[in-house]
């Protein structure tokens, strides 16, 4: 005898459960593709997603070649939406292959660890258990990620007046140097010829950064006020108009790795 299952579905249950699990996925996504975290641009990738879901259900598009290009399609435009900047410039390939790669493998995860779950203590609270698990997922990337950047070197490029130097510099939340007249952040530079020659020619923008530091309670930097800071950072640059630099009469690195101390505040 032939069994005939008809299955009640909400539409508005099953669009919240789609926006739901994509947020989650598109957040782990992003995350595993180093892209900055836009939260407008995650909800709306992922309502879009979830508007996509039910269209396919509705219009009855059965498993196939159809529904295939349609889930790519759709998996696509998801990330189109939640990359940054991504109708100024192109995303490349790679980076939306290897989206849909961790995407999907994320999906086909979810959805194993939701049936276990499942299984073990209900629907409802298995809902909730692979949530939690996502959160602490997403808590874990992002503290290394921040652990990692505390002792990150970056390419710094100082500009005056048309005139560019560049350093490699280390990131240190332990500089805490300010200028006690303007409050700006004040990053420490080892003193070169074209750091000279800026104070020579420009002695308008010559500053006396006050310091305190192990061994020389207090001392004095003199420094200047360039034009531009440009950090360089992996995926974006961070632009400091009028910063603020201390020269260093020596060597900021025993081996050389960098000859420029950032401030903590110039990295968020």
């Amino acid at each position: 005898m032939e069994v005939i299952r008809i299955y009640e579905v909400y539409i508005d249950i099953f669009l919240a459960q789609n926006v739901l699990m994509n947020i989650q996925l598109l957040l782990l996504t992003q995350l595993l593709l180093k892209e900055r975290l836009v939260p407008a641009r995650l909800l709306m990738a992922s309502f879009a997603g979830g508007v996509g879901a039910v269209l396919i259900l509705v219009l009855g598009i059965g498993y196939g070649i159809g529904y295939i290009l349609l889930v790519l399609l759709l998996d696509v435009g998801m990330l189109l939406l939640c990359m940054q900047h991504s109708w100024k410039r192109k995303p490349s390939y790679q980076r939306l292959v290897m989206g849909i790669i961790y995407l999907h493998g994320m999906e086909f995860a979810y959805g194993k660890l939701t049936e276990c779950a499942g299984r073990l203590m209900g629907e409802r609270l298995a809902r909730m258990v692979v949530i939690a698990v996502i959160a602490v997922i997403v808590v874990f990337i992002l503290a290394y990620r921040k652990w990692a950047e505390v002792k990150q070197i970056y390419k710094v490029t100082l500009t005056e007046q048309g005139e560019h130097a560049v350093y490699r510099a280390l990131f240190d939340t332990g500089n805490l140097l300010t200028d006690p007249v303007t409050g700006k952040p004040v990053s420490v530079v080892e003193e070169t010829e074209e750091t000279k020659k800026w104070l020579e020619k420009y002695p308008e923008k010559y500053k006396i950064i006050p310091y305190r530091s192990v061994g020389n309670e207090h001392g004095l930097l003199e420094g200047l006020v360039v034009d531009e800071m440009i950090i360089q950072k992996e995926k974006e640059q961070v632009v400091k108009k009028g910063a603020v630099i201390a020269l260093y009469k020596g060597k900021l690195s025993k081996n050389g790795d960098f000859q420029m101390i950032l401030n903590h505040s110039l990295i968020g």
